[in-house]
């Protein structure tokens, strides 16, 4: 009796290692495209306001359009609470995808490296947003096999 208890109590203890050593080694399967960039390669943690700072100095005459209010409306909302972005209706949505094609064009006439990190963080964050959206699609929307 007392060499079966410790036989079962070997084994037990086996299996806890094993199963602790295999949780160790499993791999990162997070595809979203935050995960390659840092968080200063995307509008956040108050750089979307230097990034309205800059525009404005820069881009005077689109900085007082509807496009850019609409733009800098999501990016600020994405920062209060990325959550609140997937509540934006579809109109809304389109909206600020096509401001972000009119932020890039304007930053891409600049011509200079400034220019070119804001372009890029710009485009991370909207590229963010957009995930959000898609990967909150209802699956009755996104799957069409049975």
């Amino acid at each position: 009796m007392k060499s079966r208890v410790i036989f079962a109590s070997l084994i037990l203890g086996l299996g806890l290692l094993t199963t602790r050593a295999t949780a160790a080694t499993t791999t990162n399967t997070d595809d979203s495209p935050a995960t390659s960039k840092p968080a200063s390669a995307m509008l956040v943690n108050g750089s979307e306001k230097q990034f309205a700072l800059y525009y404005g100095q820069n881009v005077t005459k689109f900085s007082h359009n509807t496009n850019w209010q609409n733009f800098m409306s999501v990016i600020s909302l994405y920062n209060q609470s990325p959550v609140a972005v997937l509540n934006l209706s579809a109109d809304d949505r389109a909206k600020f995808n096509e401001s972000v094609a009119q932020v890039n064009n304007q930053l891409a006439k600049q011509k200079n490296a400034e220019a070119s990190r804001w372009m890029n963080q710009a485009g991370y964050t909207a590229r963010m947003i957009n995930f959000l959206w898609n990967a909150n699609q209802p699956h009755s929307e996104n799957s069409d096999v049975q």
